[in-house]
């Protein structure tokens, strides 16, 4: 057997060194059991993060004009039909009056109206309040009634 250089240095340790080693180590894991007991215990519901919300309060405006000439392009406010646009949302409104709403009378029981709300593009304001206002008067299969003075 080789002695020389495989051979490890033993280090000479006074007990005084070796008591507070050992002191050292037995609190260290205490500190790791504590640790590891207070993750198991925890409730996990409370470990799961909710998605934080941001909260914005609605600011309904009334259309603009252009906004407006699009909505009477397919609806009547003649008819009841009324629309408007919430900014901070980015929320466009119509609402269909009851006698030409199409939901069933569990949902008019219920509600007591007829609110059809689309998020709008905030890049195409115009093309997608055009596009709610096709889809919403198809799935109601209304035309806009011809009034003449």
């Amino acid at each position: 057997m080789k002695a020389g250089r495989d051979a490890k240095k033993l280090e000479v340790v006074s007990v005084e060194d070796f008591n507070s080693f050992k002191e050292e180590t037995k609190k260290t894991n205490e500190t790791i059991l504590n640790a590891l007991e207070s993750l198991l215990n925890k409730d996990p519901k409370k470990e799961i993060l909710e998605p934080v919300e941001e909260k914005t309060e609605s600011e309904i405006v009334p259309l603009t004009a252009k906004q407006k000439e699009v909505f009477d392009y397919y609806f009547a406010e003649t008819d009841g039909f009324t629309s408007w646009y919430d900014i901070n949302k980015n929320i466009f409104t119509i609402e269909v009056p009851m006698a030409l709403s199409n939901t069933t009378p569990a949902y008019r029981a219920l509600y007591k109206q007829d609110l059809r709300s689309k998020k709008v593009d905030s890049n195409d304001i115009l093309g997608s309040i055009k596009a709610w206002c096709i889809l919403v008067a198809q799935n109601l299969k209304y035309e806009k009634r011809i009034r003449l003075k």
